[in-house]
């Protein structure tokens, strides 16, 4: 990226900041996001939670009386916990944002956002993100399959923690991939119009 361009960026970030900054709220009684708006991707990060928490607790209850045992355990854990969370504060953002573009109407922001609702991952991100996942997969097997000289029972849990925490994995990709079309498909149901777009504001449109 160009110096020129960078600054572009920097400056057209600065100004969407500001709009954001200045939007008005929505009376705290204003009707929310449709339910089945808000379910068509939450139940993805439930799903990536709750499997990602049952691999933690297998891998807890078979790994062997080690610090490894226990690091993984907690990371895997957090991993879930975070996506289980991420759930109720998406819940609380879509509702507040559908309630204020109902009061108010859109600005050149929620354009922006509409309009970079399936902009690509950064590269870096994506190998950020995997490195991170492949790590927590590769902590999991070294615990669970320690376990697996201790009978059929133990060594079907191990392939099951495994085969959980990459299912997980993906359906929390899945997830962030499709996080943002709630608001272009909510706008475009209720007949809210989106205002145009900035010109200096273009840079933005294909970066997260």
């Amino acid at each position: 990226m160009g110096v020129a361009v960078a600054e572009d960026v920097r400056r057209a970030r600065d100004q969407v900041d500001r709009v954001v900054e200045k939007r008005p709220e929505a009376a705290p009684d204003g009707q929310g996001l449709p339910p089945r708006l808000l379910r068509r991707d939450l139940g993805l990060t439930v799903a990536a939670g709750v499997l990602d928490l049952s691999a933690a607790a297998a891998a807890v209850a078979l790994g062997p009386d080690s610090g490894l045992t226990t690091m993984t355990g907690v990371g895997v854990g957090m991993v879930g916990a975070n996506a289980v969370i991420e759930r109720f504060q998406e819940v609380r953002r879509r509702n507040a944002g559908a309630a204020r573009l109902r009061e108010h109407g859109a600005d050149a922001a929620d354009t922006l956002a509409a309009l970079r609702h399936d902009a690509p991952t950064p590269r870096w991100a994506l190998v950020l993100w995997a490195a991170i996942q492949l790590a927590l997969v590769a902590l999991l097997a070294v615990v669970v399959f320690q376990a697996w000289s201790t009978g059929p029972l133990a060594q079907v849990v191990a392939v099951v923690a495994v085969a959980f925490r990459l299912a997980a994995g993906a359906l929390s990709y899945r997830y962030y991939a499709r996080r943002n079309r709630w608001l272009p498909d909510f706008a475009r149901e209720e007949g809210i119009a989106l205002p145009p777009l900035p010109e200096q504001w273009q840079v933005l449109v294909h970066r997260r």
